[in-house]
């Protein structure tokens, strides 16, 4: 303290607008014993993604700088990508059943084929690429009261000609058949001229499986056994309806979800 002037009115007079701290916990002086206090972090609901361009196009709008014509063009150019995304975008849901409710060993999802739809039950699997079912033109002997696909019954479905397929998994099962395209249906989203590989022979590991029509890859297209000319898998050809082409697995013990 200084004779005759406080602290804060010395500091005032020498204008250097120092701040004082608060005065916590008393009416009168400084209370100077430490504290602790918490500010909650959250989300900012109008912030989706960061993007460059439009960011840097903010900072020149800020500071009044002229914009350069690239960058105008740039976030012209990411806002109508965002438009047409939102155009596109589908969503939908679809239960993944236990083929064995007492273990969670296996899962099938409901399909739709064709039109009018014909449902039917399909393993969903990340190790192959070939969409196949359980169809009309297999002989009875290897039907185990499967549901089948008969593209006969549907007034959407077109013969591949010359196309066969035949694919043999890991534990040695294995299929083969003729190919068809028709509308395929999973959860909402829609393919209309999905390759669907029809089975004409099945082994006898399949034939057991009375719950599961077929498989559903989820593999890259280019493991497809389709000839002469490999088909796309489902999820290549719904990529343009989805935000990312990314596929996301959650399975919890007796709690067969979407």
């Amino acid at each position: 303290m200084v004779s005759g002037f406080s602290l804060a009115a010395l500091l005032a007079v020498a204008g250097l607008g120092v701040a004082l701290p608060p005065k916590i916990g008393t009416t009168t002086g400084f209370n100077l014993e430490s504290g602790r206090a918490s500010i909650k972090q959250v989300r900012n609901p109008k912030f989706s993604h960061f993007s460059g361009p439009l960011s840097t196009y903010k900072t020149y709008l800020k500071y009044g700088a002229k914009v350069p014509e690239e960058l105008v063009k740039a976030v012209h150019a990411l806002a109508a990508e965002e438009e047409a995304a939102k155009a596109k975008r589908a969503t939908g849901t679809a239960a993944a059943v236990p083929v064995d409710p007492a273990r969670d060993i296996a899962w099938i999802t409901p399909v739709t084929i064709g039109t009018p739809p014909q449902t039917l039950y399909l393993d969903f699997d990340t190790g192959s690429s070939d969409l196949w079912v359980f169809s009309s033109h297999l002989p009875t002997s290897q039907i185990r009261g499967q549901s089948l696909y008969t593209p006969g019954k549907s007034s959407t479905s077109k013969l591949l000609t010359d196309h066969t397929w035949r694919i043999q998994y890991g534990d040695g099962s294995r299929s083969s058949g003729n190919v068809y395209t028709d509308n395929f249906t999973v959860g909402g989203l829609m393919v209309d001229a999905q390759s669907i590989e029809t089975a004409q022979s099945v082994s006898a590991s399949f034939t057991e499986e009375a719950e599961m029509d077929g498989l559903l890859g989820l593999g890259f297209s280019a493991l497809n056994t389709v000839m002469p000319k490999r088909q796309l898998t489902f999820l290549d050809n719904i990529k343009p309806k989805l935000d990312k082409p990314v596929i996301g697995v959650d399975f919890k013990h007796h709690k067969g979800k979407s």
